[in-house]
């Protein structure tokens, strides 16, 4: 094979596996408001004999693990580490009890707490401590206003935090009152069609058979309401 041949074969491979790699990229829908850091201090709760050894400072070292680790997040008015600082984004990780959000202003000394737009307060299945992505822009991230007046940007440089949930094939979703199965998602809008009992089947014997149904295609401005926040959210949060 000659080296024209040869390149043209590496461009078809890479063209092949972009185009495959763009058919898998489900519906960014929400980001995790937490790191890794955060989630490992909960889980001191379940690793005290680990932690905690020496009998001497028993009572103390149960105290520190598991008091509350509080973490800040600039919030900024661009994504950029120049642009106006809008506030602080704190998290609060406490074993036992979970992730908790605040927001404080810039030149406040006032937190206002609030819940992510996807949140379970039993963070062992998630965690689900989610608000709703709104743009990206390199390495940083949107979130849509509330608590703060507008949208701010929040940088994801570190370690890996703020991980993003997509809404992928196969998913279900709860809105506005109806059960929603995703046949398809991509960037921009979801296809679903209404759920019906084998989508998730949870009980003994084989599934009911899945019923041919016209599926609705939504795009992104029909799953978010005036503010930008998600009209829907993950179903089956606990799994069955």
């Amino acid at each position: 094979m000659n080296r024209v041949a040869n390149w043209f074969l590496v461009i078809s491979v890479a063209c092949c596996m972009v185009a495959d790699a763009h058919a898998q990229e489900g519906f960014r829908a929400w980001v995790g408001l937490y790191n890794s850091a955060d989630v490992g201090w909960l889980e001191n709760e379940n690793r005290l004999g680990e932690l905690c050894s020496d009998p001497s400072i028993l009572a103390e070292c149960y105290a520190q693990c598991l008091s509350p680790r509080v973490s800040f997040y600039e919030l900024r008015s661009l994504p950029s580490e120049s642009s106006d600082r809008i506030g602080d984004l704190v998290v609060v990780a406490t074993p036992g009890r979970g992730l908790s959000g605040y927001f404080r202003a810039a030149g406040s000394v006032e937190s206002i707490r609030f819940t992510p737009d996807l949140f379970l307060q039993d963070w062992g299945y998630g965690p689900y401590f989610h608000q709703t992505l709104s743009e990206e822009r390199g390495d940083w991230i949107q979130l849509p206003p509330g608590p703060w007046a507008t949208e701010v940007w929040l940088s994801r440089e570190t370690d890996g935090s703020f991980p993003i949930v997509e809404i992928q094939n196969g998913d279900i979703i709860e809105m506005e009152d109806i059960s929603w199965y995703v046949v398809a998602a991509d960037r921009d809008s979801l296809l679903l069609r209404p759920e019906q009992p084998g989508d998730h089947w949870c009980e003994e014997g084989e599934s009911p058979e899945i019923e041919a149904t016209e599926p609705t295609r939504f795009s992104r401005a029909q799953l978010v309401d005036s503010s930008g926040h998600t009209l829907f959210r993950l179903k089956y949060l606990k799994g069955c």
